[in-house]
């Protein structure tokens, strides 16, 4: 049996999404979420999921049957960090000579978990696999975060989580925390992207 993909399971490997290769092109075209909610995932692998490949905004990468080479599922992976600890202190002005406040906070380098979906075609072809989400994460995902962390600082990886009851559940399950409400609200005045306006921050320390 062949080595397949960049890192494997007993049932799957993964891939870096590659947009010369008919056979990635067409698993983002077929690729399918049921959930309502999820339709946003679905629909950035098919539209913008290239783009931001060609731009270094993103990695992606498509998670395939070992035995079948369907396509099981996707995330996206980028850099970034999160800010906590404000204050606001007073320092004196170089210029003027007199007193104004400024804004201070610590830095968390970290990894965003921006897209995760599993592919409803396949679960529907194979009823039996359980927990797939789970699986992809802690055979794929931390192990490529763990491997970044060996040559550039990463605190934390962490997700702007849809605002659904069993999704953040999920992602409980999988090992990531909410911040209190009042933390959550602090950080979103500082950081939040404008397309997870009604997300949850969760977080995993590494």
């Amino acid at each position: 049996m062949s080595n397949k993909g960049l890192l494997r399971s007993e049932m799957f490997y993964i891939d870096h999404l590659d947009i010369s290769k008919d056979a990635d092109l067409s698993a983002i075209r077929e690729f399918c979420v049921y959930a309502h909610e999820g339709q946003g995932l679905a629909y950035y692998l098919k539209e913008y999921s290239c783009e931001e490949e060609n731009k270094n905004e993103m990695r992606t990468y498509l998670v395939r049957d070992y035995d079948t080479d369907e396509c099981v599922g996707h995330f996206s992976l980028k850099a970034g960090l999160i800010s906590l600890n404000e204050v606001e202190i007073e320092i004196e002005d170089e210029i003027s000579g007199g007193k104004r406040f400024v804004r201070e906070f610590d830095t968390l380098p970290g990894v965003e978990l921006a897209n995760f979906a599993v592919n409803s075609h396949y679960i529907s072809n194979y009823p039996y696999q359980k927990g797939v989400g789970k699986v992809i994460f802690t055979k794929f995902i931390i192990p490529i975060v763990n491997l970044a962390s060996q040559y550039i600082g990463i605190k934390m990886i962490y997700i702007f989580a849809l605002p659904y009851e069993k999704l953040i559940a999920r992602y409980s399950d999988y090992g990531f925390r909410k911040l209190s409400d009042d933390a959550e609200k602090d950080l979103y005045k500082r950081l939040k992207p404008r397309y997870d306006e009604s997300c949850r921050f969760m977080y995993q320390l590494l």
